[in-house]
C-alpha cells in the first residue's frame, strides 16, 4: 500500500477558490482535504479538530482574518504546516506571516496546478510528493509502428495533464528512443510518463543489454541521433541499467513552472 495522503484544511472566503484548491490537491492523490472553511474561526476549529499536516490560509477573510488567527493555528496544532495563499502581493506581508508562524506564502493568480506546485515546494513536501502526482505507462511491441503508438500515448497523457505545450519536444524525443529500442536493441519497449511538480519525466525501458552513449551523428543520418537530441532538448536525462535491460529517461520543465515576476526581478 502507498503512504497515507497528507490531510489538509483549506480556508478561503471564496467558495470557488476553496473548491479549486481542494480539487487540485486531491487530484495529485497525495492530499485529502478534511475541512473547507470560510473564515478564520472555522479554520481554527478545523485545525484543532483534525490536526492536519497542512493548512492553507487566506488573509482577506471577513470577520476573523487569516493574519489574526495565524498565531493561534500554530499554537493549537504545532505540527501543522500553515501556508498563506493570498491575492495580496508577497512583499512585506510574506515576512509578517512567516514571523507569525507560517512556513510559506503563495500568491493567487497562478493556475491551480502552479499553486499546488508552490504549496508542495514551500511546505517541504517535495520529496514525498514528487513521484506521486501522476503516472501513466504503456507497453509497446517490437514493431516499427511502435514509435507512432508512443506518440499517441504521450500526446493523450500530456493533454490530459494540460501539458500539451510540451508535445513537439517530447514526441520528437520519445520517437527517437522507442525507435532505438525496437530497431537497435531489437526489443519491445515500456514507456512511462511521470508528472512531477516541476517537470514531465519520460522513461523508455527495453531489454537491450548495450548502454548507449551520445555520438556525433551527421545531420543527414537516419540513426544515431537519439541521445544527442535528448541532450540538446531535455533539461536533464540519464541511463539506468536494470536486470535484463536499461531505462533511458529525460525531463522537460512543465509549462506552468515559470518564474514569477518577483523572482525575475530579484538580483
Amino acid at each position: 500500500m502507498g503512504a497515507a495522503p497528507f490531510q489538509v484544511v483549506v480556508a478561503d472566503d471564496y467558495e470557488d477558490m476553496r473548491e479549486l484548491l481542494a480539487a487540485a490537491l486531491e487530484e495529485t492523490g497525495r492530499f485529502r482535504v478534511v475541512a473547507r472553511c470560510g473564515d478564520g474561526n472555522d479554520a481554527l476549529e478545523a485545525v484543532r479538530d483534525h490536526a492536519p499536516d497542512l493548512a492553507l490560509l487566506d488573509l482577506g477573510m471577513p470577520g476573523v482574518g487569516g493574519i489574526d488567527v495565524l498565531p493561534e493555528l500554530v499554537l493549537v496544532s504545532p505540527q501543522t504546516r500553515v501556508i498563506v495563499v493570498s491575492s495580496f502581493p508577497r512583499g512585506r506581508l510574506a515576512h509578517l506571516t512567516l514571523a507569525h508562524g507560517a512556513v510559506g506564502y503563495v500568491e493567487k493568480g497562478l493556475s491551480a496546478k502552479a499553486m499546488v506546485n508552490d504549496i508542495v515546494s514551500v511546505a517541504g513536501m517535495l520529496e514525498a510528493v514528487a513521484w506521486a502526482l501522476a503516472e501513466s505507462r504503456a507497453h509497446l511491441e517490437r514493431d516499427p509502428r511502435s514509435s507512432a503508438a508512443a506518440r499517441r500515448f504521450v500526446g493523450e497523457t500530456l493533454r490530459h495533464w494540460d501539458c500539451e505545450d510540451l508535445l513537439d519536444t517530447v514526441n520528437l524525443l520519445v520517437s527517437e528512443l522507442v525507435t532505438n529500442s525496437v530497431v537497435h536493441a531489437d526489443s519491445a519497449a515500456d514507456v512511462a510518463v511521470v508528472l512531477k511538480p516541476d517537470a514531465v519525466r519520460i522513461e523508455v525501458s527495453d531489454r537491450g543489454p548495450v548502454i548507449p552513449s551520445v555520438t556525433d551523428a551527421d545531420e543527414d543520418a537516419t540513426s544515431g541521433r537519439g541521445l544527442a537530441m535528448v541532450e540538446a532538448l531535455a533539461s536533464s536525462w540519464g541511463v539506468t541499467p536494470g536486470p535484463g535491460g536499461k531505462t533511458i529517461w529525460f525531463e522537460v520543465p512543465r509549462p506552468d513552472d515559470m518564474p514569477r515576476r518577483d523572482d525575475e526581478d530579484s538580483p
